[in-house]
């Protein structure tokens, strides 16, 4: 049956359909009749009894026992211990996938200042009384996908190390080419890799990046062990490479890295770097910021340390060294799935990965904890013969840390089933660094989000803003928004955190400040478990597009407002194309509205509404993707390359360009009107 004799269909089902939605009671469950909402509750009070903090604070001590970097045995036991945990819940086909990618290790990395005195930076993490976790060799401390190299040139300091700042200190007389630049990280956040690529498209010979007092230190608040800040040598280690235009192996950029898959050349992958980067603590940057001279550097530089904050004057000389050893790896991907009893074809996903930079007491081993337990309490059910309706795909990914990878490649290698029978995936890579709850997710999903929230966090508010829907990347949900077109969420339970990707962020930073009583992981178990749940029973699954036509219109609005006059006409086709979703959507939603205000849908129309609400996301796919970076196809959304999110990034880029090329802008135009026109014909009934 087609999706317009289907809404057809509905029509002469409901006949007044209006009258028949006023005069029966509606679910408070959105994509439940009345009838299956009393069953779905049911369910839930049983399922919501299972979390337990107690076993999340084991599974978590087990995680975060020793490092566990991707591709190492440590990763390897891991990943063993997920599957054969698994297979104990009671999960189906559970398996772990190996993919083989591009994952180097660093052998060497030296910083050392020269001049005007000799000091080498520790690149090491001082031991805290009373956390041996703090006293152990962890390995060198590096930024992943640095290039190899060796240099002793002058350092610059160039603030957060963003376009601005280098054209500030072009602007005063300051050449950052052939030398070494030394940046702090960002609050907000700005990824790292685009910190490089700035540097390198500036013709800097080497990039340092360190952790200021001022961002995650004593400026913030007490440091570790007295409070949840970084103390004087923490180190934020993590990946520089440029999976803002490709994530996943940077040597098999869109296919699956499964053996005997073709790869490029390392120089021909434009994901990764051209430039050495080191990370340092604030305690190594330290005696190189006391050796600048020159400049002051403006008052919205000074940062958190008690001196003046200078550009320098090329009189403080440093020696930076990396080694990478460029090697292919094996990384693991743990999956297993709880077949459903009533269409077992279409899969509701979760995921979490696994790999951290040491321990991952917050990133990612909170989550890691959650998503077990939430495998060990949806097993239980299922062993009971309380199975889902729908599939539902568990999925602990690896290498996330480098580039989204295991991730990536899973999803590229099962592109055709994804495509076809991915409902949504629901995303948390960390469970809980404070008490505060958080969701993003595409628009579609808000009304899910916000009401297992209410039901199971007593929380209140306004549906529409409680959800953030301008989605970047940074976590494991990028390949199923950008490249294959399924609906995400991602959550997490936030607070003060200033060890991130350090050898602090272990068990005892989460038992005295992310979350004591691991109460916290319980209760993200437990929301994930019920949105989960719900996409999985829902008699017509919760896609509600009527949100997403809302915020496409307010997108393009923004964009309008912000774009020069000149260009405003060729935005005309757009506010026609929203519209004419906007309608679509409405219709669709008041026909599902109706439908479910029957204790028993008909099953058919209501399957018919599921393929159309599966179909509508992959609609804002385009098969060419997006000028320079083809990876990502979403024409609403598309990381910037600090990660931040970009709506309507086509457009925004083309309005952006500095050529401002009329051309680009009405192609880009165009291909965004022509995937809000087809996912407008996907939810329109017949005429």
């Amino acid at each position: 049956m087609s999706t317009g004799l289907a809404l057809c269909v509905l029509r002469v089902l409901c006949g007044g359909s209006a009258s028949v939605a006023a005069q029966k009671p509606q679910s408070n469950i959105y994509g439940f009749s009345p009838r299956s909402a009393i069953t779905e509750r049911a369910l839930e009070r049983r399922f919501l009894a299972l979390p337990s903090a107690e076993k999340a604070r084991d599974a978590h001590a087990y995680l975060t026992a020793e490092p566990h970097v991707a591709g190492t045995p440590r990763d390897r036991v891991l990943a063993t211990w997920v599957r054969d945990r698994w297979r104990e819940y009671g999960l189906d086909e559970v398996e772990i996938v190996e993919h083989d990618v591009l994952l180097p290790y660093a052998t060497d990395v030296t910083v050392e200042m020269t001049a005007p005195t000799r000091v080498r930076a520790s690149m090491r993490e001082d031991a805290i009384d009373g956390d041996p976790f703090t006293a152990r060799d962890v390995g060198i401390a590096y930024h992943a996908y640095s290039a190899s190299g060796d240099v002793t040139a002058p350092v610059v300091y160039a603030n957060s190390g963003n376009p601005a700042d280098y054209d500030w200190l072009a602007e005063h007389g300051v050449d950052v080419r052939g030398k070494i630049v030394l940046v702090r990280y960002s609050m907000p956040y700005s990824y790292r890799g685009f910190k490089a690529l700035t540097a390198e498209q500036r013709g800097a010979a080497g990039l340092l990046i360190y952790s200021d007092p001022a961002e995650d230190g004593f400026k913030k608040g007490k440091t570790y062990p007295d409070g949840p800040w970084g103390p004087d040598s923490h180190i934020q280690r993590g990946g520089i490479v440029y999976d803002f235009r490709v994530p996943g192996d940077p040597l098999t950029p869109g296919w699956a890295s499964l053996p005997g898959a073709k790869r490029i050349a390392a120089a021909d992958a434009i994901s990764l770097p051209k430039i050495m980067s080191a990370p340092l603590s604030w305690k190594d940057a330290r005696p190189i910021l006391e050796a600048l001279r020159g400049l002051d550097a403006p008052a919205a530089w000074q940062g958190g340390l008690p001196m003046t904050y200078r550009i320098g004057d090329g009189s403080a000389i440093v020696h930076l060294r990396v080694r990478m050893d460029d090697q292919v790896r094996p990384i693991w991907t743990v999956t297993g799935r709880i077949t459903g009893t009533a269409f077992p074809d279409d899969l509701v996903l979760v995921g979490n990965h696994r790999d951290a930079w040491v321990y991952g007491g917050v990133d990612p081993s909170s989550g890691t904890a959650s998503l077990m337990e939430l495998a060990r309490s949806l097993g239980a059910l299922a062993k009971q013969g309380l199975r889902p309706k729908r599939t539902i795909v568990f999925a602990n990914w690896d290498a996330e840390e480098f580039t989204l990878t295991s991730s990536t490649e899973w999803g590229e290698q099962h592109a055709s089933v994804l495509g076809e029978h991915a409902v949504a995936y629901l995303n948390v890579d960390s469970s809980a660094s404070g008490p505060d709850f958080k969701v993003s997710a595409v628009p579609a999903l808000n009304r899910l989000a916000f009401q297992a929230a209410r039901d199971v966090l007593d929380v209140r508010g306004d549906e529409s803003q409680f959800v953030t829907n301008r989605l970047g990347s940074g976590s494991d949900y990028t390949v199923f928004l950008n490249f294959l077109g399924v609906p995400i969420a991602d959550m997490s339970f936030t607070g003060p955190y200033g060890v991130y990707h350090s050898v602090y962020d272990n068990h005892l930073w989460m038992q005295k400040f992310g979350d004591p009583g691991f109460a916290r992981h319980a209760k993200m178990t437990r929301v994930w478990g019920v949105m989960a749940l719900r996409l999985a029973n829902a008699d017509i699954v919760p896609l509600d597009y009527r949100a997403t036509a809302a915020r496409i219109r307010e997108f393009v609005t923004e964009t309008t407002d912000a774009a020069r006059e000149a260009d405003r006409p060729a935005l005309r086709p757009l506010v026609a194309a929203a519209e004419k979703f906007e309608i679509a959507a409405a219709a669709a939603g008041s026909l599902i509205d109706a439908l479910l205000a029957h204790d028993t849908p008909n099953r058919a129309t209501a399957s018919a509404l599921d393929r159309a609400l599966i179909r509508t996301e992959r609609a804002f796919l385009d098969p060419a993707g997006m000028p320079n970076r083809p990876w990502y196809r979403h024409v609403i959304y598309a990381p910037k390359a600090t990660y931040a999110p970009e709506v309507l990034p086509g457009v925004t880029e083309a309005l952006e360009a500095a050529d401002r090329n009329r051309t680009r802008l009405d192609a880009e135009v165009a291909r965004l009107a022509a995937a809000l026109n087809r996912a407008a014909a996907i939810l329109s009934p017949s005429r």
